[in-house]
């Protein structure tokens, strides 16, 4: 669980940073890979441990849901939340 938070953390944070077209997520999500984390490591007995399965469960989970991440990431179901508490 810790690990799915961490990179979805960094993930969304790279959609804020990134250059490149954030409506382009196949591309976002290859940098994401090459620029900001490592998908493996090795513990402290030499086991490699990978991270492949949880990073693309992540994907494929913001893929399904586009419309709410790119809705998120502009901004408004906060800025409705925040409209509808001022009425």
């Amino acid at each position: 669980m810790y690990v799915k938070a961490f990179y979805l953390h960094h993930l969304l944070d790279y959609f804020r940073e990134t250059r490149f077209d954030i409506y382009d997520i196949d591309l976002i999500f290859d940098k994401f890979l090459q620029e900001k984390v490592k998908t493996q490591i090795v513990n402290n007995k030499g086991k490699e441990i990978n991270f492949q399965t949880e990073i693309h469960q992540i994907f494929d989970l913001l893929k399904k849901n586009k419309r709410e991440l790119y809705s998120d990431l502009r901004g408004e179901y906060l800025t409705r939340l925040y409209n509808k508490k001022e009425q």
